[in-house]
Parts: C-alpha cells; sequence; structure tokens
C-alpha cells in the first residue's frame, strides 16, 4: 500500500479481494472506494518518487504499464502498451523517471521481464535464458518481483519458492550473478531503502543486502511455525528510519530498525494482517489477508 499524508489517501490493491481495481481509502473519512482498471485482471503496485507509483495492468491484453499519483489515483498520467512486441508510449513521457523501469508483466501467454526506456521511447524483453526447466519447475514457480539497482546497471529478479535472487546487468542485458538470501523457498519481495539497501523478504525472514557487493549484510527470522508448519510474514515497507512487518499468523504489525533489525515497537491488529502501510510514526494501517478488512493500529 502506498499513503499520501497531504490527502490522507491510501491506494493499495489485494488481488483476490480487488482483482483489476484500485483499492483507495480515506484515512479521515474512513471511506473505502474501487477503480476499476480497463482491461486488467489484476493488479501490482510499486511506490516511486514524489508520490507517482507504477502500476501493472496484469494479464492486459495490451501488456500494459502505467504512472498515477497517489492524490489522484483515478486519473492515468502516463502509460506504454505493447501489443505484438511493439511498445507505444502515451501521456507524460518524462514522468517514467519517477517510478523504477523494470516490471514482470504477465499476459494470456505467460510472463516476461522488461526494461522500460522511456527517454528513447523503447522497451526492452530482458534476457530469461536462466529461466529454464532444468533449472525451475516451471509449473510450480514463476517470477515474481523486479527491482532496478539505483547505484548500478543491476536488475534483481525474484522467482517464486527460490531463496536466490537473480542479477541481470541492463546494459549487457544478460544474467550476471546471483544473491543467496535465507534458504527459506519463499517469493521474495524487493524494497529498495536507498542507493546502498536492498530489502528482500524470504518466506519468514527479511534479509537487508548491499546493493555494491551484491551480499546479504544480515536477515532476521520474524515468524516462528507452528508445529511442524512453516508460516510467513506479511509484506513490509522500508523507509530511511523505519521498517514495519505485518505478520499476518501473529495479528500484529512489528516496528524494527532497518539498520540492526532490532524491534522497537509492535501494534496489535487482530485477524491475519497482511498488506502494510505506515500512516506516522506511531500509527499503521493494515488489511487482513483473506477479507481486504481494513484496521488503523497504534505502536
Amino acid at each position: 500500500m502506498i499513503f499520501d499524508a497531504n490527502a490522507q489517501l491510501v491506494v493499495g490493491n489485494l488481488g483476490w479481494v480487488d482483482k483489476g481495481a484500485l483499492w483507495t481509502f480515506n484515512v479521515r473519512s474512513q471511506q473505502e472506494t474501487r477503480i476499476p482498471v480497463e482491461g486488467a485482471k489484476f493488479l501490482s503496485l510499486r511506490a516511486g518518487a514524489n508520490g507517482f507509483f507504477r502500476l501493472i495492468h496484469h494479464q492486459s491484453s495490451d501488456q500494459a504499464v502505467s504512472i498515477r499519483h497517489v492524490r489522484a489515483p483515478h486519473i492515468e498520467l502516463a502509460s506504454v502498451r505493447l501489443v505484438q512486441g511493439r511498445a507505444t508510449f502515451f501521456g507524460e513521457v518524462d514522468l517514467w523517471r519517477h517510478v523504477d523501469p523494470a516490471a514482470i508483466i504477465t499476459s494470456d501467454f505467460g510472463q516476461k521481464a522488461i526494461l522500460i526506456d522511456a527517454a528513447r521511447l523503447r522497451v526492452t524483453d530482458l534476457d530469461l535464458t536462466w529461466f529454464t526447466s532444468e533449472n525451475y519447475d516451471l509449473g510450480y514457480q514463476g517470477l515474481v518481483d523486479s527491482i532496478a539497482l539505483r547505484s548500478s546497471d543491476n536488475i534483481i529478479i525474484s522467482v517464486q519458492r527460490s531463496s536466490t535472487l537473480v542479477v541481470i546487468d541492463q546494459s549487457r542485458n544478460e544474467r550476471v550473478g546471483s544473491i543467496a538470501l535465507a534458504n527459506r523457498r519463499g517469493n521474495p519481495q524487493l524494497q529498495l531503502r536507498n542507493d546502498t539497501d536492498l530489502f528482500a523478504s524470504d518466506y519468514d525472514t527479511l534479509c537487508r543486502i548491499d546493493t555494491q557487493s551484491l551480499v546479504v549484510l544480515s536477515s532476521v527470522r520474524l515468524q516462528a511455525a507452528a508445529g511442524n508448519t512453516q508460516q510467513f510474514i506479511g509484506d513490509y515497507e522500508v523507509t530511511p528510519g523505519k521498517l514495519v512487518v505485518a505478520r499476518p499468523f501473529s495479528g500484529d504489525v512489528l516496528l524494527l530498525d532497518p539498520d540492526d533489525f532490532r524491534a522497537v515497537g509492535q501494534a496489535q491488529v487482530g485477524g491475519q494482517p497482511l498488506a502494510v502501510c505506515m500512516l506516522s510514526d506511531q500509527r499503521v494501517i493494515t488489511r487482513d489477508w483473506k477479507t481486504g478488512r481494513v484496521a488503523i493500529s497504534q505502536f
């Protein structure tokens, strides 16, 4: 989820609840709305700079990726659409500098990783020659997430039920390395805190990675097993000074120091909080895993 403090508006999407619609929540009025996105069967959002966010229209016939602003999420400001391999850009092209250029898109023909170069009005298919049945169970594992590092030409791609991130050099468009996480076989979600720190979830564990050496600096297991069953953590949000992690199997949100993973707060939510976003230093908003129920909690 993404929060704009000036508009007091939260934007997000829980695929199995919201499907192909943007969900919004007005913190002042407590009102929820859904904004249908034409052609999309489900969506994924990534926050950009200055309130802009990137929206992937999964399984849309035109394989669209668009840009909107949290204060006016109903307005599509820019987009790129891929039809028969041809990229067409619409709207304010300059806005692409505010959002991540690497994306995993899903069409009726499967997944692919792309790099959006709006300055040249070009979209490049990233190298996936490593993503084969010899290396992965393609019926069981899909591409999960991608992110372009700010400090190098590298793009990081995560794979479902894999604890190894793949490193792509965008200038050469080829696989140049890998990053071993915590061997928890998660579906790693990726977030940059700054130019040097990349965070990745790995099922019940969170990892902090140095973007220069591509080495995991530290990791912490945040969710204990129940009996003989492992339990995963939910979504997380990292800022320069704060890190919040939802725990659906503990019914709470942890507030951690992102430098050393030291716990500095806990918010009891109840239910199974999965999506999470900070509203302030002391307040956090969550949505429930199965129902999408909204809760605002205090640390």
